[in-house]
């Protein structure tokens, strides 16, 4: 039971939580982005080639509604299913899907496998397949691995024999089995679980809290010609953030990322089946490793090398090493300069390699390359402006597809040839009907300096070019979240780009809008990457703060009216900045942030960003918890918050506002029942962003914040 690590927050709630009303008073919006159509926005995500290379396979997610979709270059985008919303929750989720032919899919859905053609677009559940909670196939697309009732299986698909591979040991659960290249063995992760409750004593008998914990995470080998047998097992003491668990390399044998506790030090490591275990590559920082772009690490198809993502020079670079190598000096650097490389993908043939990457003095758009690993000779491929990323060779090697985010779109699927000079092709178009590109705001690069040492604070600002700078106008500053994530020169790609959308609609409607890339944003050096280190809340508070001060130096913003939000880390964020500084901003409104960061995290990331523990340095879980000081609040605050978040849970923003309470500080709140971190119902987007612009327009719109007005 030693070195449990939560990974997972599950909350029951035994009664309902109330939110706290805001009037929806309605103001015609200045341009075509409304409030409800920025809510029906949708996501495509996880493009796919089929092993003939016409078709691609892509999720699309509509608020929640999830469904697979095919396109071709030069077609519409059809959908292949249209499940049913869960009629609780409203939402319907694809698990994985992969291809298993050139005209077939199988995925999963609520626990049950599916096999859909792209011809009948009619998926079929797949008999004798309920209940299984991950899956993969075999290369020759013959044979599925898949976990059912706590064991690891194999079946044939076209026969439908099976074979029970493994006997797990009581009470270790496995999960995301994976083939051998060669069909003869399956690897998989496996680790524990348990819910642990989680004491209140503020909130009565009427709520339980459950902390799920996860420990002994291991790799487990087991071959295809086992019956329940207990596998070989490969131990991992801390799982990587951001990176696949595990993959398969000659020998065969399993490459995996391994890190130190203190996430001070990660080590690339080969096992072989005998048992031998070699570090090809080791890296160590005083501060902790930061995370990449995409995964951290990706082996070659015919298993015979690793590309890597390693910022020991200064940056993050991308470099490849042979699976066998006797040492580290036989690792290749592909790229070099001031720039970060990520999301890497090998062609077919394990002969080039395309990532994503930065350029020099442009940290906020990314492009991609593609490397001839045999003459290191780099193409430059998508150098379209934007956030252009997960690049993924057709099955010839011919062409790639990609995502890819614009000012002028958000994140959609696009192809292009492999080659450069080539011309992109645009295939999904996420945006709704009657919303004008022509009203969508361009964010700009900005530096500023910090208040803490006066070193230049990135940040994009966002002026809508229609706002009269003859006048004085408001400003919100909105502040990231995971502490690692950074902000673009186009749609944000990840999750924050429903923020993004509503900083679109603010601009609109006459805001100025200000994104920090705070130190620990992901994007710059390394140096920047790692700045907050042993310092959460300090440092970072110092650089979001600056930003209200570069904001009063110009001439078109109210220095007296500046309101700040921001999701997750940067609700936590939202909260130091205007704990440390009581009167610089108008109002806040904090997302799903996190209160104290002692009660949040047992380990894992956040604890190799704070550097201590709440044992050996309990000053600095004080200094980095808001709700140990809430009694300085001065500022109109409202608290956004989900039920089923198991990023920061609810108790989270709970012990917040029991605080605030028993101080008697005023403030709004809207809880959301069963909604997750990353808001996503349309429901839930459109509530939420109308109380945020309502409460914004409340105190900052109007010169004397004597009235109020809100937007539809």
């Amino acid at each position: 039971m030693a070195g449990k690590t939560g990974l997972l927050y599950v909350l029951l709630l035994a009664s309902g939580c109330a939110a706290v009303p805001l009037a929806h008073a309605q103001q015609k919006p200045l341009g075509s982005i409304t409030i409800d159509r920025i809510a029906d926005i949708k996501y495509p995500s996880e493009a796919r080639w089929s092993p003939d290379g016409r078709t691609i396979a892509f999720l699309w997610d509509a608020a929640g509604n999830q469904q697979l979709f095919m396109v071709r270059s030069v077609e519409q985008p059809v959908a292949l299913t249209s499940f049913p919303v869960d009629p609780g929750l409203l939402t319907s989720d694809i698990g994985h899907f992969e291809w298993s032919g050139p005209d077939e899919i199988i995925l999963s859905k609520g626990g049950q496998l599916w096999r859909v053609s792209t011809s009948a677009r009619t998926p079929e559940p797949m008999a004798g397949f309920q209940g299984v909670s991950s899956f993969s196939l075999s290369r020759n697309l013959q044979e599925i691995a898949f976990v059912q009732k706590g064991d690891v299986w194999v079946a044939s698909l076209r026969a439908g024999t099976r074979r029970r591979l493994t006997h797990m040991p009581e009470g270790l659960d496995p999960s995301e089995p994976a083939f051998s290249p060669d069909n003869q063995y399956v690897a998989f992760n496996a680790a524990h679980h348990e819910s642990v409750p989680e004491p209140l004593p503020y909130n009565g008998n009427l709520m339980k809290v459950f902390r799920s914990l996860s420990w002994d995470g291991r790799i487990g080998v087991i071959s295809v010609y086992s019956y329940a047998a207990e596998p070989m097992w490969i131990s991992v003491s801390e799982r990587n953030y951001g990176s696949t668990e595990f993959q398969w390399a000659a020998g065969p044998s399993i490459v995996h990322e391994e890190f130190s506790a203190d996430h001070k030090t990660t080590e690339l490591k080969v096992t072989a089946l005998s048992g031998e275990t070699k570090t090809l590559w080791k890296d160590h920082d005083d501060a902790w490793i930061s995370p990449a772009d995409g995964a951290m690490d990706v082996t070659s198809p015919d298993g015979k090398w690793i590309a890597f993502i390693s910022d020991r020079s200064g940056w993050p670079h991308l470099y490849v090493i042979a699976s066998n190598a006797a040492s580290e000096s036989e690792a290749k650097q592909i790229s070099k300069g001031a720039f970060g490389d990520g999301y890497a993908a090998w062609s077919a043939d394990s002969t080039r390699i395309a990532w994503a990457h930065s350029a020099e003095r442009d940290q906020m758009e990314r492009f991609i390359s593609v490397a001839t690993l045999s003459t290191g000779k780099i193409e430059h491929i998508v150098t379209q402006g934007g956030v252009n990323r997960a690049p993924a060779f057709s099955p010839d090697g011919t062409r790639i597809v990609y995502e890819r985010s614009a000012v002028q779109h958000p994140l959609e699927i696009y192809q292009a040839e492999a080659r450069a000079g080539a011309e992109p092709v645009r295939l999904t178009n996420s945006l709704p009907a009657g919303l004008s590109v022509a009203d969508l705001t361009a964010p700009v690069a900005v530096h500023y300096p910090s208040r803490l040492d006066k070193k230049p604070v990135p940040a994009t600002l966002m002026v809508s070019p229609h706002l009269d700078r003859t006048k004085k106008h408001p400003a919100i500053i909105w502040v990231h979240g995971s502490g690692a994530d950074q902000n673009y020169l186009a749609w944000h790609p990840g999750y924050y780009r429903m923020y993004y959308s509503m900083s679109q609609y603010l601009a609109q409607q006459g805001y100025v809008i200000l994104t920090p890339d705070y130190r620990g944003s992901s994007g710059y050096s390394r140096d920047w990457a790692v700045g907050a280190s042993r310092d959460l809340g300090g440092g970072e508070t110092q650089d979001v703060n600056a930003g209200a001060d570069y904001l009063r130096t110009l001439s078109y913003v109210d220095p007296d009216r500046i309101g700040i939000w921001g999701l997750s880390y940067g609700g936590f964020m939202t909260l130091q900045s205007i704990l440390v500084d009581p009167s610089l901003f108008r109002c806040a409104i904090d997302v799903a942030g996190v209160g104290d960061w002692e009660t949040w995290t047992t380990g894992g990331m956040i604890l190799g960003r704070l550097g201590e523990t709440p044992v050996t340095d309990p000053g600095l879980y004080d200094r980095s918890a808001p709700v140990k000081h809430l009694d300085k609040l001065a500022t109109p605050l409202l608290i956004l918050q989900g039920t089923n978040d198991a990023n920061v849970p609810l108790w989270e923003s709970l012990k917040v506002i029991d605080t605030l309470e028993k101080l008697g500080k005023p403030f709004d709140m809207a809880i959301y029942p069963g909604e997750i971190h990353f808001f996503r119902r349309d429901y839930v987007l459109r509530d939420a962003w109308k109380r945020s612009a309502e409460f914004f327009d409340r105190y900052l719109m109007a010169p004397d914040t004597g009235s109020t007005s809100s937007s539809q």
